[in-house]
């Protein structure tokens, strides 16, 4: 699985930049001074990172999109995620995991949290992006022509597995990079009424926090 699993992402660094950015202004408005960025694939993420001073790490199993990362000066490991959280001894305040817990079963999704937990100094953030199966165009298509994808994860899904492990959730909510237009809000609002929620965002996110007791 591990050969299909990461395939480089061909997203423009517009469309890219835009996905992720929020998901930056998060880690800077609680803190966070060194992220983990989990399945960092090309980069995206920590280059807008690199861009506003913020150590950051990326753990990324294909070799080609390591290579690519290093080339931008970039730190990133060429690991398997679940193998490097069970042997790592490094410490963050930040930890991002964008697309990548659809493609576990609960099972390893619950034992990924609490690998995080153990790396994570108290107080650090953990945040969770996966597709939004209440977009019907997601449920229906997009999200199985991945045949690397195990299951969806609703929002309280990710919560429950995310307390059973120890975190308090922050804040959670529904994320796409397309720009907003009054023209778009307003097919969409037709749409909506007519179908019922499909034209909802692609993506939803948790963001939850270890106690600083802990």
């Amino acid at each position: 699985m591990e050969d299909i699993l990461h395939i480089r992402d061909a997203r423009s660094e517009e469309i890219a930049r835009r996905f992720f950015v929020v998901f930056v202004d998060i880690f800077q408005v609680h803190g966070a001074r060194r992220i983990l960025d989990l399945g960092c694939g090309q980069g995206f993420f920590l280059r807008l990172l690199k861009d506003r001073g913020i150590e950051c790490v990326g753990v990324e199993v294909d070799e080609e999109l390591c290579r690519l990362a290093a080339e931008d000066g970039l730190d990133v490991m060429q690991m398997d995620l679940l193998s490097y959280l069970s042997g790592s001894s490094d410490r963050f305040d930040g930890c991002f995991a964008s697309h990548i817990i659809e493609h576990f079963p609960p099972v390893q999704v619950t034992k990924m949290f609490e690998l995080i937990h153990g790396i994570m100094e108290p107080g650090g953030i953990l945040c969770i992006v996966t597709p939004n199966i209440a977009n019907l165009r997601r449920a229906v298509g997009d999200f199985w022509r991945d045949p690397t994808h195990v299951r969806p994860y609703p929002v309280q899904a990710l919560k429950k597995l995310l307390e059973k492990t120890g975190w308090s959730v922050i804040r959670s909510g529904y994320h796409t990079h397309r720009p907003a237009s009054i023209k778009r809000e307003i097919v969409y609002g037709i749409r909506n009424f007519l179908f019922g929620k499909y034209w909802t965002p692609d993506s939803l996110y948790v963001v939850a926090g270890k106690p600083r007791g802990d």
